[in-house]
């Protein structure tokens, strides 16, 4: 009997300010043939042999040139979308040595600090939920999309 296989895909919440003035970063997708256009966490794929934590400082360190000094899991998003099935491990990134910026141009054409109540369009639709777990103080949400 085969057993299904489904993505673990890591993501780095990147937070700074206080209160009324918290910023978020993003980027933007291009060229990926894959959500172009959209506005997203730092992340990606586990690959084998890593743990979560590794594949989120890679990942973060790869998109953004910059590794947070601590990594905390924040949430667990279990996804369905038409074909496609997973899990999306966020974790919140906290004490950058240095400004994140793009560090993989070929796979995001922008980057930036957005302020949480003027998120850019369009953004991943997860986020919003990665955002109200947080400020919830829960951990997990499974999503469908058709």
């Amino acid at each position: 009997m085969t057993r299904d296989r489904f993505p673990t895909v890591v993501h780095v919440l990147l937070l700074r300010g206080r209160a009324a003035s918290r910023s978020l970063f993003l980027l933007r997708r291009s060229g990926t043939g894959f959500m172009d256009g959209w506005h997203v966490l730092p992340g990606g794929h586990v690959r084998a042999g890593e743990s979560l934590a590794e594949a989120a400082a890679r990942e973060c360190g790869e998109e953004t040139g910059v590794v947070p000094r601590r990594l905390e899991p924040l949430c667990v998003l279990p996804y369905r979308s038409g074909a496609h099935q997973g899990i999306n491990m966020v974790f919140e990134g906290r004490g950058l040595d240095a400004e994140p910026g793009i560090g993989e141009p070929a796979s995001c054409d922008e980057a930036g600090w957005y302020p949480l109540g003027r998120l850019p369009e369009p953004v991943a639709p997860w986020i919003g939920d990665v955002l109200d777990l947080r400020a919830r103080g829960e951990w997990f949400r499974e999503l469908y999309w058709p």
